[in-house]
């Protein structure tokens, strides 16, 4: 868990420069310090040989949304890219429902050690349908949340969502791969 923090923190620096730097100084200033931020947080994991992928991903991230910000004319622009990663969450895992393979089931049942012929179980499957359509459910409400900020210019509020909804997915992560690895023991011993 301690090398999760600071990966977490190198991923979500860029964006908290961002709201830090457009609450004090403004639009302009806010694009800089994310762009830098990444920069700099890239700099100092390839320094450190640790955290280069988060590294990597906050800085691409701080850069992509700084020229979407930058295009738009508009500091919420910086928060678009990131809006659509719950909506292609929410529709894969609406999709995925519709077509009978949950994306739970084909994600966790295997990182669990599930039963390959999960989709033949109705009870695993059933249980896989639910995960999925739980997971669809907050993307869309982080999706939700986001629009609603967005259309009311709250670059502070975003800023703040971005990190959380960031924070909160290794928790999501790690509670659906609890769920399922119980799913599949009491699916492998009916009598617990």
């Amino acid at each position: 868990m301690n090398d999760r923090v600071p990966g977490f923190a190198a991923t979500a620096a860029p964006t908290l420069a961002f709201v830090v730097a457009y609450g004090t100084e403004g639009p302009q200033t806010a694009l800089v310090a994310a762009t830098v931020t990444g920069v700099l947080v890239l700099a100092c994991g390839l320094w450190a040989r640790r955290y280069l992928r988060h590294a990597a991903v906050g800085a691409l991230l701080a850069v992509v949304c700084a020229v979407v910000a930058v295009g738009t004319g508009q500091a919420r622009g910086f928060f678009l890219l990131p809006m659509l990663l719950p909506a292609v969450s929410s529709a894969a895992c609406l999709l995925s429902v519709l077509a009978g393979r949950p994306l739970a089931g084909l994600v966790a049942n295997r990182v669990v050690g599930g039963p390959p012929s999960w989709r033949s179980q109705p009870s695993l499957h059933r249980f896989y349908r639910w995960m999925t359509v739980c997971i669809g459910l907050v993307c869309l409400a982080s999706l939700g949340a986001q629009a609603a900020l967005y259309s009311r210019a709250e670059v502070a509020w975003l800023g703040l969502l971005h990190v959380v909804m960031g924070a909160l997915w290794p928790g999501i992560t790690a509670a659906t791969l609890a769920l399922s690895r119980m799913a599949v023991t009491r699916h492998r011993d009916p009598a617990a």
